[in-house]
């Protein structure tokens, strides 16, 4: 939000009803471009949490399987393609990047769909849901993808990373 309204409510009040930053004139242009580019970053999908400015092109592997973050693929270990849309992707990429950490649902949100998880929303569930059924050996008991109850999700498997 870029303003002329200085005033610590209306700040509040502007943050409050979604804006992601608050400007207020007078400003300079650096940091108006310095704040877009932050931005940007954050909505990046797959982005790491530390925001690395370095394309991805990174390659991982899991429990036979083979997530080209570049080529946007996911291979079995039998070479197949399994097809993901890319909401899947994005999904798969953000999890695996933070391998063995706890992600809550609102964070994941953010980093695949670059906007708040609202109070009912269950689109996560359903993001968590698709690649589940087609990664695990028993999506009803999930080994890779597991639930935490309360919080959020974990990627469970130990993920290797190559740099290409």
């Amino acid at each position: 939000m870029l303003t002329g309204r200085n005033d610590v409510v209306d700040r509040i009040v502007g943050l409050e009803l979604g804006a992601d930053d608050y400007i207020t004139k007078p400003f300079h242009l650096r940091e108006v471009l310095a704040r877009l580019k932050c931005a940007l970053r954050r909505r990046q999908p797959g982005a790491s949490l530390n925001r690395s400015s370095e394309p991805q092109t990174e390659i991982y592997s899991f429990e036979g399987w083979r997530l080209d973050v570049g080529r946007r693929q996911l291979l079995a270990d039998d070479g197949k393609e399994i097809s993901l849309t890319t909401g899947e992707f994005d999904m798969l990429c953000v999890l695996v990047n933070h391998a063995g950490r706890v992600l809550q649902r609102e964070l994941l949100m953010d980093l695949t769909r670059g906007r708040n998880l609202e109070a009912f929303d269950r689109t996560i569930d359903a993001q968590i849901a698709r690649p589940r059924r087609k990664i695990e050996r028993d999506p009803g008991n999930p080994a890779l993808i597991k639930t935490v109850r309360g919080v959020g999700y974990v990627f469970s498997a130990r993920a290797i990373r190559q740099d290409v």
